[in-house]
């Protein structure tokens, strides 16, 4: 006697039952797994520590942004006509930039011009007292 319709459906079916139990069975065990508890219980804390460094971060960074004060937009940069004697126009988004931007960007050259000469006399005098050389 040979295979008959109905075999073959019983075994596809005691086939699908052993699929769905060992897959049960696998899932039980992982999520049982003490490596997969020590994991899970893992990534939660970096995920909670990297939100709160996040939300930090960005007080920081609102804090900050509220001291700076106000912005003004500056003028647009020059025109400058390319090699063939086109200009081109293009819509120009106007740039912000704080109140005493230019203020303290001066004052930070001054002191990086400041630093240098203090350093360069420092040098000087302590070769003429000879403790570099000679």
């Amino acid at each position: 006697m040979g295979t008959t319709q109905l075999d073959m459906i019983r075994r596809q079916a005691e086939a699908a039952v052993r699929s769905k139990a060992s897959g049960a069975a696998a899932r039980l065990r992982r999520e049982t797994s003490l490596v997969n508890q020590a994991s899970r219980l893992t990534g939660k804390a970096l995920r909670d520590g990297e939100e709160a460094l996040r939300s930090r971060r960005g007080r920081a960074r609102r804090s900050a942004r509220a001291a700076v004060g106000a912005t003004v937009a500056t003028a647009p940069p020059p025109v400058r006509p390319a090699a063939d004697g086109y200009v081109r126009r293009s819509p120009v988004q106007p740039v912000h930039e704080a109140a005493d931007y230019r203020r303290r960007l001066v004052l930070r050259g001054v002191l990086v011009v400041v630093l240098a000469a203090a350093v360069c006399a420092g040098v000087f005098f302590l070769n003429q007292l000879g403790i570099l050389g000679r």
